[in-house]
């Protein structure tokens, strides 16, 4: 089952440019059968060592420190671009073995990401009226 806190490893998560690379994607919405998910990095250069939400920077994330998740790096959910899945094409890619569930994040962390989100620039009216409607309760 698909929601919001899973994390996805996508082996070949096709970037905006078309190049293709494996990257591991968060679930941070769902409703009905539309995925709002977002990438992430542990290559920390852009971003600030700072727990948590960093939203008003010039490339919003949120940083899970080493252990906090499922993550053994510091890993920065990327919160500059988010991506709409549609369910049933991502349950195909992981029947095909493209797509492989990595692990979850906490709740309560998840919950933080999701509102870190919607306080973000880049994301769509429609998007966060999806993350509002699955906000994790803790």
């Amino acid at each position: 089952m698909l929601y919001p806190g899973k994390v996805l490893l996508d082996k070949k998560f096709v970037f905006s440019d078309g190049s293709t690379k494996e990257k591991y994607l968060v679930i941070i919405g769902k409703v009905d059968h539309t995925l709002i998910a977002v990438k992430t990095t542990s290559k920390g250069h852009r971003y600030r060592n700072d727990f948590g939400c960093q939203s008003g920077n010039y490339y919003p994330a949120f940083l899970l420190p080493a252990g906090s998740c499922c993550f053994p790096l510091n890993t920065w959910v990327c919160l500059g671009d988010f991506y709409e899945l549609k369910a049933n094409e991502l349950q195909a890619k992981m029947v095909a073995g493209q797509v492989y569930r990595c692990g979850e994040i906490p709740r309560e962390l998840i919950r933080d990401i999701q509102f870190c989100a919607k306080g973000c620039d880049d994301i769509s009216g429609y998007q966060e009226g999806i993350i509002d409607q699955s906000l994790v309760s803790i």
